[in-house]
């Protein structure tokens, strides 16, 4: 979840896929209402004809809504973003200075638009429709898995490979020059991530995505164009989805897919933009995210107590919480680049702290201090009322 509901209200288009938000989240659907009496438009994407699909805009008198056949979400975003580039509706400024588009990828690496070779084990020779480095693994049963050596990128500075090397006679220079009416270079580097992104959602024309989605393909083609429209800087859109996207064995690649569109059009860290994950706010994202619970800090921290072991900062970040696997690389962590969430806390707790507590000079002491104003629980007590 990239934003609060409350920011839904300075979208200009709204996209809700997988999700019934009216029924089921009404308070998120109040944004989309706000955000409606402004103008905005909304865009309905779901198996099913829903009260959240009652309320889709209507457009040249029809409803920005779409039905299709559950389980084919990547397919109906891929020809989104397929077309959206037919079209030049991408954010080409944001592009190339927010996202990886111009980093130049391993030439060993194939998309799987591309022949690529198949075990014995998985039927043998070259075949489309995998990835490079696939693997016969009998564990797996019947799911595949690869050897991902050629899925890195190349490198500037190797051996010390911190800087991605760039395709700068496409791209121009990072973070210079005006390229918002596309970029400068005649072709990409056939390396780059861009060239092997416009390869992957090549496939997806119109007409196939309407024979994968079950979709209209007039349905298609005015919510594409209704959506790929916030690719204008002074525009944005954000994408609602609940467990109709998430509950398959590949939700999180259906999440990608939202997240991937909305960085082709620049509409994540903006006013309106964003993907909003539609969870339940009483429960899931309420107790955790939101930290409506007693015994939870923001960052998924444990609240502090009143044992000796967790009164000063410097026991918290080691011990946390009765005893888990250290925080931080300081308390015995060795990877600086692991994706370990409790790993981290203790960097977490110290931004909670200055975010709470500003502090021009942010040394130990002070930190100390702001952690000093943190309420403490008694160590004996549950504070929830069941």
């Amino acid at each position: 979840m990239t934003n609060h509901w409350n920011d839904i209200k300075n979208s200009d288009v709204i996209m809700i896929i997988g999700s019934n938000a009216a029924e089921n989240h009404p308070i998120s659907f109040k944004w989309v209402t706000k955000a409606m009496n402004k103008g905005a438009k909304l865009i309905v994407v779901d198996p099913r004809y829903t009260r959240t699909a009652a309320k889709a805009s209507i457009v040249a008198g029809k409803q920005l809504y779409s039905k299709l056949r559950s389980g084919t979400d990547i397919a109906f975003m891929l020809g989104m973003m397929k077309w959206a580039i037919a079209n030049n509706r991408i954010n080409w400024q944001y592009l190339r200075d927010c996202t990886n588009a111009s980093f130049l990828v391993n030439s060993g690496f194939e998309t799987c638009r591309v022949a690529s070779s198949v075990p014995a084990g998985l039927g043998g020779g070259t075949k489309t429709g995998v990835f490079s480095g696939l693997v016969d693994d009998p564990r797996r049963q019947k799911k595949y898995k690869y050897d991902k050596a050629t899925w890195a990128y190349q490198y500037a500075d190797a051996p010390a490979n911190t800087q991605p090397a760039v395709d700068s006679a496409y791209w121009g220079a990072p973070n210079s020059g005006d390229i918002s009416s596309g970029p400068p270079g005649t072709s990409p580097h056939a390396d780059s991530v861009w060239a092997k992104f416009v390869d992957q959602v090549s496939a997806y024309d119109i007409a196939t995505v309407s024979s994968i989605t079950g979709a209209d393909s007039a349905d298609i083609l005015r919510i594409y164009d209704a959506y790929t429209s916030t690719y204008l800087d002074n525009k944005s859109a954000c994408i609602m989805y609940a467990m109709g996207s998430t509950q398959h064995t590949y939700g999180s690649q259906n999440v990608r897919s939202y997240a991937m569109m909305q960085l082709l059009l620049g509409n994540a860290g903006v006013a309106g933009g964003g993907i909003n994950a539609l969870r339940g706010e009483s429960n899931v994202q309420g107790s955790t995210d939101m930290c409506l619970l007693w015994h939870i800090l923001p960052g998924y921290l444990a609240v502090t107590d009143n044992s000796w072991g967790k009164r000063d900062r410097a026991a918290y970040k080691a011990g946390y919480s009765g005893g888990r696997a250290p925080l931080d690389i300081s308390s015995g962590g060795t990877d600086p680049v692991s994706l370990s969430w409790w790993k981290f806390g203790g960097k977490y707790l110290d931004s909670l702290l200055q975010a709470w507590w500003p502090i021009e000079h942010t040394g130990h002491a002070n930190l100390d201090t702001a952690y000093g104003y943190l309420p403490k629980a008694h160590k004996d007590y549950w504070y929830t009322h069941e």
